[in-house]
């Protein structure tokens, strides 16, 4: 008989899952910490042109390379998930992600800028999936009373990430070894997971041997039996609610990457931070953010008599003002200890944002949130395309000023996408997802497994 793990698969899958999520998101923002450190590729170039390392516009090509790869692989990702599961998909992309950061560090010692173009958009392959799946793998292996626990757990791959590989990043960079290393490091570990997760994962916890009866029982009490069916896509691309709720994550992405991507260079070059300290002080503030939300979506799961829609737009509407005082903060204040504070409290502010619109999303489309929450990600990868093309603009000097600009200009549009989703979101399924629902409980899932 199979070790049934106390009753407790469901949490390993969760911290398997997490864990991988989290390394394809350090894989793609390592090169937003390194290119700090990496001025000895300099030493020998005897080329006519600027190096591209001295290049704000070439290093801004770059960081908008990975969402290139995310927004190509976000393409085909809905029919694969649908028609191959999770298990495959998440695989095949955490294999992407290994050899572009594996192959990042040879590139650019003996290909050149073309090289690192390429392996950039491998990395973002690998990531072109996690929102997705942050929505996706909830409602498959969480039971109803845990599912804001398990989205809070899921969605920290994007704080955790920053936890794991700034501080890391930071030593690694001021020691011998370097910052090739830390490619080394973190692609090799992700192959080693993504097999691990290959040979454990499955798409059903009724498929999975580890599951037992008790368990299974816990996980699908409550659940609706789905049958498998065409996604009605005009129908969700036309549904108001989710229309809302996509462009409220739009807003709040913004601010949330800028934060993501330029972190790091804004503590460098304007709050004048050293590599090591530039590591760990960026890492703090998704320390802090990991440890809200999952209090946030434990305290959720344990507070009852208010509905689904006043939780998760209370998360939404707390986060967009919490982060947007933090821009402002930064913003109009010239002390560093100040800016670093806001900083600080505008990252922690903004982790509900990906909580709220997800939760609404799941509620809203329910067996459809694959198509649903692929969508935010589709949003995201453009933002994340985006934005280095907004910074190298407003930014090209790296000035307190300039980006003290930014930050008003990105507060502006936090506001107006989320003044809607209020007042015009709902917490009741759509009708396209009741066409072939079976309304009975799959309760009879746990004779069907054994």
């Amino acid at each position: 008989m199979a070790f049934e793990f106390w009753n407790n698969t469901r949490l390993f899958i969760l911290l398997l899952s997490l864990w991988c999520l989290t390394l394809t998101q350090i894989n793609s923002q390592i090169f937003t910490f390194t290119v700090i450190c990496m001025d000895d590729i300099k030493v020998n170039y005897t080329g006519e042109n600027q190096h591209w390392i001295d290049s704000n516009s070439d290093k801004n090509i770059l960081f908008s390379a990975t969402a290139v790869g995310a927004i190509i692989g976000i393409i085909p990702a809905v029919p694969l998930l649908h028609n191959y599961g999770v298990r495959r998909i998440l695989t095949l992309c955490g294999l992407f992600s290994s050899i572009g950061t594996i192959l990042f560090p040879l590139s650019v010692d003996y290909t050149g800028y073309f090289g690192v173009m390429i392996c950039r958009v491998l990395q973002g392959f690998g990531i072109s999936i996690i929102l997705t799946l942050v929505g996706v793998i909830p409602r498959s292996w969480s039971p109803e009373e845990e599912a804001s626990t398990y989205l809070a757990i899921l969605s920290c791959a994007f704080q955790i990430s920053n936890i794991v590989f700034m501080p890391v990043s930071g030593y690694l960079c001021d020691s011998s070894l370097g910052w090739r290393s830390i490619y080394y490091l973190f692609g090799f570990l992700t192959f080693f997971c993504f097999v691990l997760f290959y040979f454990f994962y499955t798409d059903l916890p009724k498929l999975h041997k580890n599951v037992s009866i008790k368990e299974l029982q816990q996980i699908e009490t409550g659940k609706k039996e789905v049958v498998k069916e065409k996604v009605p896509y005009f129908a969700i691309c036309t549904d108001p609610c989710v229309i809302f709720a996509w462009l409220s994550f739009l807003g709040g992405n913004l601010g949330f990457i800028t934060l993501l991507l330029y972190g790091p260079t804004y503590l460098r070059e304007v709050l004048h931070f050293d590599v090591k300290s530039t590591g760990f002080v960026n890492a703090l503030p998704y320390i802090l953010c990991t440890i809200f939300k999952f209090s946030v979506g434990k305290l959720s799961d344990k507070i009852s008599g208010i509905s689904e829609k006043t939780r998760f737009t209370w998360w939404l509407v707390s986060s967009i003002i919490g982060l947007a005082a933090g821009y402002l903060v930064m913003a109009w204040t010239d002390d560093r200890l100040i800016a670093q504070i806001a900083f600080t409290f505008a990252i922690v502010a903004s982790g509900l944002i990906i909580m709220a619109t997800i939760r609404c999303l799941q509620l809203r489309t329910l067996q459809h949130c694959h198509f649903a929450v692929s969508a935010i990600s589709f949003l995201s990868y453009i933002v994340q395309f985006i934005s280095p093309i907004g910074v190298a603009i407003i930014c090209p000097d790296n000035t307190s000023e300039q980006w003290s600009k930014l930050f008003v200009i990105i507060v502006g549009i936090m506001i107006v996408t989320n003044i809607p989703f209020p007042f015009l979101t709902t917490e009741n399924a759509a009708e396209y997802t009741k066409n072939k629902m079976k309304e009975e409980e799959k309760d009879k899932t746990v004779i069907e497994k054994f």
